[in-house]
């Protein structure tokens, strides 16, 4: 039985058996899918084999999403103008060729718009496992429109040796406003004022500067993206091997955001020696059970939360262990007090150097 026909199966069984079926999502919050490479035979961190993305797609139809333009979920985002109920947008980091030979064909079948995130220097240089500018225009002619990926991807936040501020935003600017200007001149009027950050990694300085070049941006970080988000580091649902399951894929994309006021602290980059950190919130009013809150860490499971003023809705979210070099993720949900199986969902961004100082890798 080739992988078509199995998943094919199992998503017949989902459809017929999901508590989640015909779940009204809220007019004012849309979920945002991220993918990088479609296919069977790239990095497992970074890819969802053909066969399961036809059969989320075939989700998204039988259950009645309305697939949207992501700019246009922002910009109605942003002016608070109504969303359809069940309203998802769906993107791709880094332009790889299988978002045309494998993703397309997929896309096609149902007249779906999508976003495709540009990183310019990859495609000028004609590397091999990229798209080409005709290739994109292709996509353009599709329904796709062009995104800011930045010129070279780089870990933006990491400082060059004995870099200055001035310099380092400098350097950041040329990146950004670099490939906007790139993808303009190719893509004309499929390119869109929304830039992605190359690994999801952003603070406050670094949106500063993004938002001065482009009107939205979106991270990494997973959740819904809702009236009261940042727009300028929306979060995104990345799908790839492991976390992509017709299951998953079915609770994630009914997502609603968890009304979260980060109360401390101000950035996302901890400090040299700093790897427990304490992340302090204030929640919202809304419909969820509050009772039921839990929250996770990439690589811990559940993590710990102290109720500091449960009358007052704040809280604060520790790890159980020290963090690792690299990216975490603090991730809280809570499950609707209104709709069974439907969860509010928000997530923090860390960022841990290595121990000598320097950036990861990866």
């Amino acid at each position: 039985m080739n992988e078509r026909i199995r998943l094919r199966q199992a998503w017949l069984v989902l459809v017929a058996t999901c508590c989640l079926a015909n779940v009204a999502r809220a007019a004012d919050s849309a979920v945002v899918l991220l993918y990088h490479h479609v296919a069977a035979d790239t990095p497992r961190s970074t890819s969802i084999t053909p066969a399961l993305f036809g059969m989320q797609l075939d989700y998204l139809a039988a259950k009645g999403f309305h697939v949207w333009p992501l700019l246009r979920v922002l910009e109605d985002l942003r002016d608070r103008r109504p969303l359809p109920d069940k309203t998802v947008a769906i993107t791709f980091d880094d332009a790889y060729v299988s978002i045309l030979t494998r993703a397309l064909p997929e896309l096609k079948r149902y007249g779906w718009p999508f976003t495709v995130f540009v990183s310019t220097d990859a495609i000028d240089r004609k590397y091999g496992a990229f798209l080409s500018w005709r290739q994109l225009r292709q996509l353009a002619a599709a329904g796709a429109t062009i995104g800011d990926h930045s010129l070279t991807h780089p870990h933006l936040l990491a400082r060059e040796p004995s870099e200055s501020d001035r310099d380092w935003a400098k350097r950041v600017r040329r990146e950004i406003a670099g490939a906007r200007r790139r993808i303009a001149a190719e893509m004309g009027p499929a390119a869109i004022p929304v830039f992605a950050y190359p690994y999801g990694e952003y603070d406050r300085e670094l949106e500063k500067i993004v938002g001065s070049i482009e009107t939205f941006a979106v991270g990494q970080q997973s959740g819904a993206v809702g009236v009261g988000s940042d727009l300028l580091a929306a979060p995104r649902f990345p799908m790839s091997t492991g976390y992509d399951s017709l299951a998953q894929f079915a609770l994630k994309v009914r997502v609603r955001p968890l009304p979260v006021t980060v109360l401390a602290p101000s950035g996302h980059v901890l400090a040299d020696g700093e790897s427990l950190p304490q992340l302090h919130l204030q929640l919202g009013a809304g419909h969820y059970r509050i009772g039921e809150l839990a929250c996770y860490a990439s690589g811990q499971g559940r993590i710990i939360v102290d109720w500091v003023d449960r009358p007052a809705r704040k809280l604060i979210v520790r790890p159980r262990k020290p963090l690792r070099p690299g990216r975490t993720k603090y991730n809280c949900t809570a499950p609707s007090n209104k709709v069974d199986g439907v969860f509010y969902w928000y997530s923090y961004l860390w960022m841990k150097k290595n121990p000598d100082g320097s950036w990861y890798n990866e």
